[in-house]
């Protein structure tokens, strides 16, 4: 198909076509998403976040939960969530950190916990239900990984996971499950 030549020369007299005029306002969106995505200057090494090496919170967890193989990344995560929610009661942690070097056993750390026994209380309930806070300010930091599901992983997986095809809670628990009823 050819162009008349009336609307070629119109088209020139104009100097930008509606394809050119898409072509640009692409290119300058496309520069416009991209401006802030541009790599970043090296900063010096001074700025840099440290890695986190303390795992003061992950001993205290495990002397309260009494579980030896809770998962750092998961400790790290509660940990924030709790500094960033619940600062008053992130700021006892340190004193619950002195008391669990000094007394053995989870039942005696909470006894011996005074004024942080609620900060203990709730490093407890994070491990087990993998939530900080309460309510439309509660975060969840592991759902799969929490302890509460520990108590039926043999079997079971959380709800909302799915097991197998159509109707898989029609067959038979697996015998370690059947044993426990």
């Amino acid at each position: 198909m050819s162009i008349p030549e009336g609307l070629d020369e119109h088209r020139r007299g104009q100097g930008l076509t509606r394809r050119g005029f898409l072509l640009a306002v692409g290119s300058v969106s496309l520069l416009a998403a991209c401006r802030d995505k541009a790599p970043a200057v090296a900063a010096p090494a001074a700025t840099a976040p440290a890695a986190k090496t303390d795992t003061a919170f992950l001993d205290l967890s495990h002397a309260l939960t009494g579980k030896t193989d809770l998962d750092p990344a998961t400790a790290d995560r509660i940990e924030q969530a709790f500094a960033h929610l619940q600062p008053e009661l992130h700021a006892q942690f340190p004193t619950l950190v002195a008391l669990a070097g000094q007394v053995t056993g989870a039942q005696a750390l909470i006894a011996a916990a005074g004024d942080a026994k609620p900060a203990a209380l709730a490093i407890i309930t994070a491990w087990y239900t993998g939530t900080v806070g309460k309510g439309v300010h509660a975060v969840t930091v592991s759902y799969r990984d929490a302890l509460m599901q520990r108590c039926v992983d043999d079997g079971l997986s959380p709800p909302t996971y799915v097991q197998g095809g159509p109707a898989w809670w029609t067959a038979e628990p697996p015998a370690p499950i059947r044993a426990r009823a």
